[in-house]
Order: C-alpha cells, then structure tokens, then sequence
C-alpha cells in the first residue's frame, strides 16, 4: 500500500506502534517495514499485544478471522495499556510539534 519510496519522503516526526503478537499485520511486515523505511520513524514495540490491543474493548465478544475483538492474550492488561497509550501520543506530540 505504501512503497518504500513514498514512505522515505515523510518528513514529520513519526511514531509507530507495533503489537508483538499480531497475527493480522504481522509486525516485521507492516510497522517494522513501515518504521524502516520512514526517515527517523521511532518504532515501540508492545509486548504481548495483539491486533486488536489498540481499541477499547467492546462489551460483548465479537468474533473475527483474527479471533475475538474483545479477547486479549493472557497477561496482556488492554486498560492498562491504553491509559499509557493515551499520555505516550500526547507526550510525543506535545515534544515534536511545538
């Protein structure tokens, strides 16, 4: 969707994550490609994640190629997760677009 001849002219700062365990976009093929090719893109990684990690969690179950929308790996705390989320976005706009 993106070659890397596009993504080498991207010039404002860039934060990409990736889900450690995601089975949908495999990381090494889609943020860590994306990130490598993205001048000074910083790429983190988030342990034990997987796909759907990013989203709150719904109230029901909601099944999808993927697997649940709504499950998480054993371990992995989504709350948790997204609460950091949320000040690490606001952190690194608030330090690279002043």
């Amino acid at each position: 969707m993106f070659p890397a001849d596009s993504l080498a002219s991207v010039r404002v700062p860039t934060l990409i994550y990736a889900a450690e365990r995601d089975r949908f976009l495999v990381p090494r093929f889609h943020a860590q490609w994306a990130a490598s090719n993205v001048p000074g893109a910083e790429l983190r990684n988030v342990p034990n994640a997987w796909h759907f990690a990013f989203m709150d969690t719904p109230g029901n179950a909601i099944p999808t190629e993927d697997g649940d929308l709504a499950a998480d790996p054993p371990g992995f705390d989504r709350a948790a997760f997204l609460a950091r989320l949320g000040v690490e976005l606001c952190t690194f706009f608030d330090e690279t677009l002043r």
